[in-house]
């Protein structure tokens, strides 16, 4: 099953609206980046996941884009060990 995003918002908007999650984020984003080496720094978005925001990488450009599976979790205080990301199925509230 693959990873879909309607909506993203790149580590830079993210640190700009986030000031004190910036740095975690951007340190999250290089952590994430040994995993995809050769992706530009604007393919880089920040989402939610159970809670903690988490770097992705996408591997497209238009939406719904599609993210690759893995992603860096962080918050405050930390960097997380970088997860594998699994979609699940569920309804939403319309």
């Amino acid at each position: 099953m693959k990873n879909y995003l309607d909506e993203a918002y790149t580590v830079k908007e993210f640190a700009r609206h986030n000031p004190a999650l910036a740095a975690n984020a951007q340190r999250a984003k290089e952590y994430l980046k040994e995993q995809y080496p050769n992706a530009p720094e604007e393919d880089f978005v920040v989402i939610d996941v159970e809670g903690y925001h988490c770097v992705a990488c996408l591997k497209d450009e238009f939406a719904p884009y599609e993210l690759a599976n893995k992603v860096a979790p962080f918050d405050e205080s930390k960097i997380y060990p970088r997860q594998e990301l699994v979609t699940k199925y569920a309804f939403r509230i319309s």
